[in-house]
């Protein structure tokens, strides 16, 4: 945990819960908000590199703190017509991302929330890395919401 499966189950609860009050979540903005909880694991890209015998990792680790990350959704938001909108749909699920990876448990100090500004690495240590009790736990929880959003609208007809 928090796996790219967690990743993407908790940003659809959010959305999906939020869309009971704000018609702002429909699905193509939740669909923004998941690939915006994914960004900040364009890191993985460099093990594509490492396959190739290149070691990439100081020069794109950056792009795992939130400072990279929303430069990251800043520069995919070009891509679309309202770039604001865009954008802080990338961010809400950037914000999920990361308050997932605060529960981790961290072997390597932590998340630096307050990078480049500060060194210091937060994190709650709550969930181990291997937990996938977490990963059922979401995706129950999405199935549930799902569920119950279904039969609110059914109810509405």
């Amino acid at each position: 945990m928090p796996d790219w499966v967690v990743h993407v189950a908790v940003a659809w609860t959010l959305c999906r819960l939020l869309r009971f009050k704000y018609p702002q979540f429909d699905t193509s903005n939740t669909i923004l908000v998941m690939v915006g909880a994914l960004m900040p694991d364009v890191v993985k890209v460099v093990m594509l590199f490492n396959l190739l015998g290149h070691d990439w990792w100081n020069y794109i680790y950056a792009l795992h703190q939130p400072l990279g990350s929303f430069l990251v959704a800043g520069l995919a938001s070009l891509f679309f017509e309202n770039e604001k909108k865009t954008f802080l749909f990338f961010g809400l699920g950037i914000l999920t991302h990361f308050a997932l990876d605060l529960l981790l448990l961290q072997v390597s100090g932590g998340i630096y929330l307050l990078y480049p500004l500060s060194w210091m690495a937060f994190h709650l240590d709550v969930v181990a890395n291997d937990d996938y009790l977490i990963t059922l736990v979401a995706l129950i929880t999405a199935l549930v919401v799902y569920m119950v959003g279904r039969w609110l609208e059914g109810k509405d007809t």
